[in-house]
Protein backbone atom coordinates (compact mmCIF):
# COMPACT_ATOMS: atom_id res chain seq x y z
CA UNK A 1 0.00 0.00 0.00
CA UNK A 2 1.56 3.19 -0.90
CA UNK A 3 0.51 6.53 0.44
CA UNK A 4 0.65 9.69 -0.82
CA UNK A 5 4.37 10.19 1.30
CA UNK A 6 6.25 7.10 0.33
CA UNK A 7 5.32 3.18 0.95
CA UNK A 8 5.21 3.11 4.58
CA UNK A 9 1.29 4.37 6.32
CA UNK A 10 1.24 6.37 8.99
CA UNK A 11 -0.89 4.68 11.56
CA UNK A 12 -1.57 6.54 14.92
CA UNK A 13 -2.57 3.84 18.06
CA UNK A 14 -3.77 5.57 21.28
CA UNK A 15 -4.01 2.43 23.51
CA UNK A 16 -2.44 2.36 27.46
CA UNK A 17 -2.21 -1.45 27.43
CA UNK A 18 0.69 -2.92 26.56
CA UNK A 19 -0.40 -6.34 26.07
CA UNK A 20 -3.05 -4.68 23.23
CA UNK A 21 -0.39 -2.75 21.85
CA UNK A 22 1.54 -5.93 20.87
CA UNK A 23 -1.46 -7.71 19.59
CA UNK A 24 -2.53 -4.50 17.05
CA UNK A 25 1.36 -5.11 15.84
CA UNK A 26 0.56 -8.71 15.33
CA UNK A 27 -2.66 -8.32 13.40
CA UNK A 28 -1.40 -5.41 11.35
CA UNK A 29 1.80 -7.43 10.41
CA UNK A 30 -0.67 -10.50 9.72
CA UNK A 31 -2.35 -8.17 7.23
CA UNK A 32 0.55 -7.61 5.58
CA UNK A 33 0.87 -3.97 6.29
CA UNK A 34 3.76 -1.96 6.15
CA UNK A 35 3.23 0.87 8.20
CA UNK A 36 5.05 3.41 10.89
CA UNK A 37 3.28 2.63 13.90
CA UNK A 38 3.14 6.00 16.56
CA UNK A 39 1.95 4.94 19.77
CA UNK A 40 1.08 7.07 22.29
CA UNK A 41 -0.48 6.09 25.38
CA UNK A 42 -2.67 8.60 27.05
CA UNK A 43 -5.17 11.13 26.02
CA UNK A 44 -3.51 14.18 27.20
CA UNK A 45 -0.44 13.29 24.98
CA UNK A 46 -2.99 12.02 21.24
CA UNK A 47 -4.30 15.69 21.50
CA UNK A 48 -0.72 17.28 21.67
CA UNK A 49 0.41 15.13 18.96
CA UNK A 50 -2.74 15.69 17.27
CA UNK A 51 -2.26 19.98 17.58
CA UNK A 52 1.47 19.38 16.36
CA UNK A 53 0.00 17.62 13.21
CA UNK A 54 -1.99 20.60 12.35
CA UNK A 55 0.12 23.26 13.61
CA UNK A 56 2.74 22.07 10.88
CA UNK A 57 1.78 22.06 7.21
CA UNK A 58 5.26 19.92 6.41
CA UNK A 59 4.30 17.27 8.95
CA UNK A 60 3.42 14.06 7.71
CA UNK A 61 -0.75 13.28 8.09
CA UNK A 62 -1.72 10.13 9.40
CA UNK A 63 -3.60 7.60 7.48
CA UNK A 64 -5.51 5.86 10.66
CA UNK A 65 -6.52 6.34 14.03
CA UNK A 66 -6.91 2.84 15.79
CA UNK A 67 -8.58 4.78 18.97
CA UNK A 68 -9.26 2.91 22.88
CA UNK A 69 -12.18 4.56 24.02
CA UNK A 70 -10.94 4.55 27.40
CA UNK A 71 -7.47 5.91 27.96
CA UNK A 72 -5.60 7.75 31.15
CA UNK A 73 -5.70 11.93 31.22
CA UNK A 74 -8.45 12.72 27.94
CA UNK A 75 -10.97 9.66 27.22
CA UNK A 76 -11.32 8.93 23.44
CA UNK A 77 -14.34 11.19 22.96
CA UNK A 78 -12.78 14.29 23.68
CA UNK A 79 -9.20 13.00 21.18
CA UNK A 80 -11.93 12.37 18.37
CA UNK A 81 -13.77 15.91 18.88
CA UNK A 82 -10.25 17.62 18.93
CA UNK A 83 -8.94 15.35 15.56
CA UNK A 84 -12.61 16.19 13.97
CA UNK A 85 -11.73 19.86 15.06
CA UNK A 86 -8.48 20.04 13.11
CA UNK A 87 -8.14 21.14 9.30
CA UNK A 88 -5.25 18.61 8.57
CA UNK A 89 -6.87 15.26 10.34
CA UNK A 90 -10.87 16.11 10.40
CA UNK A 91 -11.01 13.23 7.40
CA UNK A 92 -8.71 10.96 9.06
CA UNK A 93 -10.49 7.38 8.79
CA UNK A 94 -10.97 5.75 12.26
CA UNK A 95 -10.97 2.64 14.17
CA UNK A 96 -12.74 2.38 17.53
CA UNK A 97 -11.12 -0.16 19.77
CA UNK A 98 -12.51 -0.67 23.06
CA UNK A 99 -13.35 -3.63 25.75
CA UNK A 100 -16.35 -2.04 26.16
CA UNK A 101 -20.41 -2.50 24.52
CA UNK A 102 -21.48 0.16 26.10
CA UNK A 103 -24.48 1.60 23.98
CA UNK A 104 -22.83 5.42 24.63
CA UNK A 105 -19.26 4.39 23.42
CA UNK A 106 -20.94 2.85 20.35
CA UNK A 107 -22.36 6.56 20.04
CA UNK A 108 -19.65 8.38 20.36
CA UNK A 109 -17.72 6.03 17.75
CA UNK A 110 -20.89 6.80 15.43
CA UNK A 111 -21.23 10.47 16.31
CA UNK A 112 -17.30 11.34 15.08
CA UNK A 113 -18.04 9.06 11.94
CA UNK A 114 -15.36 6.22 13.06
CA UNK A 115 -15.61 3.76 10.27
CA UNK A 116 -15.16 0.84 12.53
CA UNK A 117 -15.74 -0.29 16.58
CA UNK A 118 -14.20 -3.28 17.31
CA UNK A 119 -14.38 -4.69 20.34
CA UNK A 120 -11.54 -6.36 21.62
CA UNK A 121 -12.01 -9.97 21.86
CA UNK A 122 -10.84 -12.51 24.08
CA UNK A 123 -9.44 -14.87 21.60
CA UNK A 124 -5.94 -14.08 20.01
CA UNK A 125 -7.82 -15.31 16.16
CA UNK A 126 -10.40 -12.55 16.76
CA UNK A 127 -8.04 -9.61 17.89
CA UNK A 128 -6.26 -10.82 14.58
CA UNK A 129 -9.03 -9.88 12.57
CA UNK A 130 -8.43 -5.97 13.23
CA UNK A 131 -5.70 -6.22 10.82
CA UNK A 132 -8.09 -7.31 8.23
CA UNK A 133 -10.01 -4.34 9.06
CA UNK A 134 -7.64 -2.01 8.99
CA UNK A 135 -6.35 -3.20 5.30
CA UNK A 136 -10.25 -2.82 3.95
CA UNK A 137 -10.23 0.78 5.11
CA UNK A 138 -7.12 1.91 3.84
CA UNK A 139 -7.79 -0.03 0.18
CA UNK A 140 -11.36 2.08 -0.15
CA UNK A 141 -9.39 5.34 0.79
CA UNK A 142 -7.06 4.27 -1.65
CA UNK A 143 -9.63 3.74 -3.93
CA UNK A 144 -11.41 6.57 -3.28
CA UNK A 145 -8.17 8.82 -3.48
CA UNK A 146 -6.90 7.61 -7.03
CA UNK A 147 -10.91 8.03 -8.30
CA UNK A 148 -10.66 11.78 -7.03
CA UNK A 149 -7.66 12.13 -9.17
CA UNK A 150 -8.54 10.85 -12.26
CA UNK A 151 -11.87 12.83 -11.81
CA UNK A 152 -9.81 16.02 -11.21
CA UNK A 153 -7.29 15.28 -14.08
CA UNK A 154 -10.50 14.77 -16.37
CA UNK A 155 -11.58 18.57 -14.99
CA UNK A 156 -14.23 16.99 -12.97
CA UNK A 157 -15.13 17.88 -9.55
CA UNK A 158 -13.30 16.13 -6.89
Amino acid sequence: MTTEYGNALQIMLVEDNPADITLVRLALQAAGLDCRLQVIENGEQAIAFIGALDADAKAIPIDMLLLDLHLPRQDGDVILQCLRATKSCARTPVVVMTASDAPQDREISQKYAALHYFRKPASLDRFMELGMIVSRIVSRKSADNESAGRRKALGGAA
